[in-house]
């Protein structure tokens, strides 16, 4: 049965390829143009069999199916047609495992699972991250954590796909990162549903279509077979991405949003968040009174939802926004408060100022980078704030200031303009502060080279008719 399954797949899947080159002729599809849906012959089952005895692993059938029978790598030794930048060819994923997961890793465990909590995976990247470790300890380490994953393909930058050769969840893809980020599972059972998957996205146009979001990170479907996706599972966290799903859609039926309405209510917690999410996204009218009732539960998020949903409507909201400032308390929530703020048209200056003394260094920088957008008169009647934001212990704070003060022409900045000039490191030099420093002094007809040789305490700013008057 599961023979008869995999070779009505491997010919929906070699017509589809055609129909794929033929939809996407002008390769807009992210990556089309790399591999431009090309594909070797596929390799022989006695060269696949040597390679399984000679690294101790067995590919996974879907997978196998695929570079056996549909295609190997692409042509002038290139990626094969496939999501983002294609597959790769069996041998270049070999080629990439010493460096991917270590010695031997490819024999081992897999530790990474679908819908794995971000704390867990922290745990895993404890050693890597905080140790000064050898080679071979890193690499051991690396074996450990990406043990039991075949690369086989490119997303660009950091991001790769691999495959799991091992285990409960042996076939199927996950999203990772170079960088360590935490990894995803796609949501289809297997490598060829999610090749088939990827080739339906591109026939039907919907991967030309720069709103349909990244491939494979959402759940497929319809708003009705996402619904029926959602009713049918029993994994909390699987009904989550279907109803976030539901976000990429274009619009929804009323019929949906009283099911959402309804879930909103018999739910807790992130399915209680993700309902309203979607409610807000396309009727803030309807979910309004949703909103205000989370906002008593959970007001960070409904200041997210606000700033992304509720734009238009900001007015109501300013009372009950300005007696929620006591309780900021992180980093995240003040930066969308923020953008909420500028988007209000409200003088929030007052409301900005006590923020820049913040024990947290995050949170002082976006206060100062709240403050660039206040006129230049109204900044030079708070320059003391400033002049404490270019005194910070912190350079994220510094560079904030310094930013928000581009364009303010006042003596008494100049000597910590020059005491952060006196200051700039090599690193300084290759970093966004000895820019940003630069733009405030070009007012002063100075740089941080030559702020080093005046007297800052006497320095006189020229007007601008002056600098064409003989002496």
């Amino acid at each position: 049965m599961e023979e008869e399954k995999l070779k009505s797949q491997v010919k929906r899947i070699k017509a589809k390829l055609i129909q794929a080159r033929k939809a996407d002729k002008k390769f807009k599809v992210f990556g089309a143009d790399s591999h431009k849906y090309q594909l070797n012959k596929p390799i022989n089952p006695q060269q696949v069999a040597a390679i399984e005895q000679e690294y101790g692993f067995q590919l996974p059938p879907c997978y196998k199916t695929f570079i056996t029978q549909i295609g190997n790598g692409g042509s002038a030794n290139s990626h094969a047609a496939g999501p983002f930048y294609g597959i790769y060819s069996l041998q270049r994923s070999i080629d990439e495992l010493a460096d991917f997961n270590g010695p031997d890793g490819w024999q081992r465990a897999c530790i990474i699972y679908p819908f794995m909590p971000e704390d867990y995976w922290q745990q895993q990247l404890n050693v890597i991250k905080n140790n000064d470790l050898t080679t071979e300890e890193y690499d051991e380490e690396l074996a450990r954590i990406y043990g039991g994953i075949l690369l086989i393909g490119s997303q660009g930058c950091a991001y790769i796909n691999g495959i799991v050769l091992q285990g409960e969840h042996t076939g199927k893809v996950v999203n990772l990162s170079f960088d360590y980020q935490l990894p995803t599972f796609t949501f289809e059972d297997n490598f060829l549903d999610w090749y088939e998957r990827w080739l339906d996205e591109v026939i039907s146009g919907k991967l030309s279509d720069p709103k349909s979001g990244w491939f494979g990170y959402s759940v497929a479907g319809t708003e009705k077979q996402l619904l029926e996706k959602y009713f049918a599972s029993e994994c909390k966290e699987y009904k989550y991405y279907c109803l976030e799903a539901l976000l990429l859609k274009s619009t929804i039926s009323s019929k949906t949003f009283k099911i959402l309405e309804n879930q909103y209510q018999l739910n807790n917690a992130d399915l209680k968040r993700i309902s309203l999410q979607v409610m807000a996204n396309f009727s803030y009218s309807k979910a309004r009174n949703y909103l205000h009732e989370y906002f008593n539960i959970e007001p960070e998020f409904v200041i997210k939802l606000l700033y992304w949903y509720g734009k238009k409507k900001i007015s109501e909201w300013i009372e009950i926004l300005h007696t929620f400032v006591p309780h900021i308390k992180d980093a995240d929530t003040f930066q969308y408060f923020v953008y909420i703020l500028k988007e209000s048209k409200t003088n929030y200056c007052q409301i900005i100022l006590p923020f820049t003394a913040h024990a947290d260094n995050e949170m002082r920088a976006i206060a100062f980078s709240a403050l660039g957008s206040l006129n230049n008169k109204t900044k030079k009647t708070v320059i003391n704030y400033f002049i404490a934001g270019l005194t910070d212990s912190d350079k994220q704070v510094i560079c904030a200031t310094l930013s928000a003060l581009n364009g303010i022409v006042d003596s008494r900045l100049l000597k910590y303009y020059q005491a952060i000039a006196k200051k700039i490191d090599e690193e300084d030099k290759h970093s966004g502060l000895l820019y940003k420093l630069n733009n405030c002094l070009i007012h002063f007809k100075l740089t941080n080279e030559t702020i080093l040789s005046i007297n800052a305490d006497n320095y006189k700013v020229k007007k601008w008719f002056q600098f064409w008057k003989k002496s």
